[in-house]
């Protein structure tokens, strides 16, 4: 059976239904029973009906043979036997016989009630019609026999010695007791046609019968067993097709209740079996699928980012927030969830101590957090859980060297998903691991002072950037910027403040590019920013915006308390993969940043 099948509704065929075929089983039985039952009782019925008639018959032929007796004492003339023979013809009409015949020891009809058959011959002697005729013993009779006439049909025909009385013996001698005989033939289709009729009866009974056993067991089969296998049934193909919850309602102390309560044990323990596999599905997906995006992304920010985005794919919560320390003491924040847009946000001093305090920049991305969770996370850095009608809330913190380095909060998660403490505390361990991997990357990859990128970074991207450059035929782009005579920032308002004004600067260049592009410090007051996939005819408009933005506004010089004007000098230059590597595209760069600062500072140029 496929998998799609479970849940649909199947119909089993009428006569592959259970209660049909045990309702045909029954009523076959009890038919076949019926059967020999009213076999067994009509033979019965039919042999006392026989012999009853038989009986009956025999006093008819008895008495008829006395009375005939009598008659014939007047003897052997004519006149004598054809008033036996009107005799014969009353006890027709008065008796149930049909036929009565009277011959002597030869076999020759003398008198009888059918004329026809009066001078005819009668064999004696081995005939089925005339049993015992040929015998002179009076213990011989009555005889019975069976005869078959054309007119008559089957018949019974009882032959019976005409007693020889005191009144013979003039006539006859003692050993002639047997002189003469009468034949009494009675019709025996009445006991046939009452047999029939009782088989028909009988046979119209043991059907009714057969179809109201046959109806009255397969209703109580089906309220008593087919209800109940019904209803397991049905609660076994809601099970197979995925309601872990489906029971079967227990009825009763029977065995189907028996089963029906085995049934409801195996069920609660394949929906613990396949919850207990979920959870481990849910924790192996979530864990390698964090461990993929933080090896992916070892940047601190884009740790945080990838993080965000998988618990909200994975743990579904209605709003996800993750802090990671930065390598040079400041924080970064990635925020998300149901409805909202990701944001990203980044600050200055220690997590914890920023966290505990509750700063002003924090507040739009802890709106909905319960304050005293993340208070209890940082001051204890342990998992802080709350459960409520919206799902699971918690707050966990990543520590390492025993000092806060990160705090994951999410909100909402759904109850179904049964998100547990081991799962979290795994999660914790594998973000402790990514947050210090991704702070000792971002720390060897980052300009200490402007927290752009270093120049060996820099320069390993910009390789990169001109192999995708010349496989792919896109552009590139790359600008050279010069603080101008910033020397004597350093010297007129000292080192710090000429620190002040690096930071600034970079801040303002960072703020101008792209996410793809690559902003870094080339060396003293002089940066660099890779623009992979940028038209030639783009570079100037970028260079002018970068311009722009250091000399619109002073440049506040911090300690000093100075606002001083800063200007810039910008070379630009676009990739030539016909003829350019890495490091002849610096040199053209480099060289349109000399014509701008040889022409007076303050202003773009663009190597052609």
């Amino acid at each position: 059976m496929k998998t799609q099948d479970f849940g649909v509704k199947r119909r089993v065929r009428l006569w592959n239904r259970v209660p049909v075929r045990l309702g045909l089983g029954v009523l076959l039985i009890t038919w076949a029973a019926l059967a020999l039952a009213l076999m067994l009782f009509a033979r019965q019925q039919e042999q006392q009906f026989a012999e009853q008639h038989m009986s009956d018959a025999s006093k008819e032929s008895s008495a008829i043979a006395v009375e005939l007796a009598q008659r014939m004492l007047s003897g052997g003339a004519r006149e004598v036997w054809n008033d036996i023979s009107s005799d014969c013809v009353r006890h027709i009409e008065i008796t149930s016989a049909e036929r009565i015949l009277v011959f002597t020891a030869g076999g020759n009809v003398k008198a009888g009630s059918d004329v026809g058959a009066i001078g005819t011959r009668i064999e004696v002697k081995n005939n089925a019609e005339c049993p015992k005729c040929d015998s002179v013993l009076a213990g011989d009779f009555p005889a019975f026999g069976i005869v078959n006439s054309p007119e008559t049909g089957r018949g019974l025909r009882i032959v019976s010695p005409i007693p020889v009385s005191q009144a013979c013996l003039r006539c006859h001698q003692e050993k002639d007791s047997a002189r003469s005989f009468v034949a009494v033939d009675f019709d025996m289709g009445s006991l046939e046609r009452s047999a029939e009729e009782r088989g028909d009866a009988m046979l119209v009974t043991g059907l009714v019968a057969g179809v109201l056993v046959m109806a009255l067991t397969a209703l109580l089969f089906r309220l008593l067993v087919m209800r109940s296998v019904h209803a397991i049934a049905r609660s076994a193909n809601r099970l197979a097709a995925g309601n872990l919850a489906a029971r079967a309602d227990v009825v009763g102390r029977n065995e189907l209740a028996l089963l029906a309560r085995d049934f409801n044990f195996m069920a609660e323990r394949i929906e613990e079996q396949v919850t207990n596999i979920e959870a481990a599905h849910t924790e192996s997906e979530l864990l390698y699928t964090l461990v993929v995006e933080a090896s992916k992304n070892l940047e601190t920010g884009e740790v945080a980012t990838g993080v965000s985005r998988v618990l909200l794919e994975k743990l579904r919560p209605r709003h996800v927030a993750f802090f990671l320390e930065t390598a040079d003491g400041g924080w970064t924040c990635t925020t998300g969830g149901a409805g909202r847009d990701e944001q990203v946000a980044s600050g200055e001093g220690a997590l914890e101590a920023v966290l505990g305090t509750g700063a002003e920049p924090l507040q739009p991305l802890l709106a909905g957090v319960p304050a005293q969770i993340v208070a209890d996370a940082c001051r204890m850095h342990t998992l802080q859980l709350l459960h409520d009608a919206g799902g699971l809330t918690f707050a966990l913190p990543v520590v390492a060297d025993m000092r806060l380095v990160g705090l994951l909060i999410c909100i909402g998660i759904p109850a179904k998903l049964l998100v547990g403490e081991d799962l979290l505390e795994n999660l914790g361990v594998h973000l402790t691991l990514a947050a210090i991997n991704s702070r000792n990357y971002t720390g060897a990859i980052t300009d200490g002072l402007t927290r752009l990128k270093n120049k060996r970074y820099g320069l390993i991207r910009l390789e990169e950037a001109v192999y995708a450059a010349k496989r792919y035929k896109s552009g590139l782009g790359l600008l050279l910027c010069d603080i101008d005579h910033f020397k004597r920032v350093n010297d007129t308002y000292g080192h710090p403040a000429g620190d002040a004004a690096l930071r600034e600067v970079s801040r303002r260049i960072a703020a101008c590019v792209r996410k793809a592009d690559i902003a870094l410090r080339y060396g003293g007051e002089e940066f660099m920013l890779i623009l992979p996939q940028t038209k030639a005819d783009q570079l100037l408009t970028i260079g002018e915006k970068i311009h722009h933005a250091v000399s619109a506004t002073p440049v506040d010089l911090g300690a000093a308390g100075v606002l001083l004007p800063l200007t810039i000098s910008v070379g630009v230059a676009a990739f030539q993969a016909d003829t350019d590597s890495g490091e002849t595209l610096i040199a053209r760069t480099d060289a349109a940043l000399y014509r701008a600062k040889e022409g007076g500072r303050n202003r773009v140029e663009l190597e052609p």
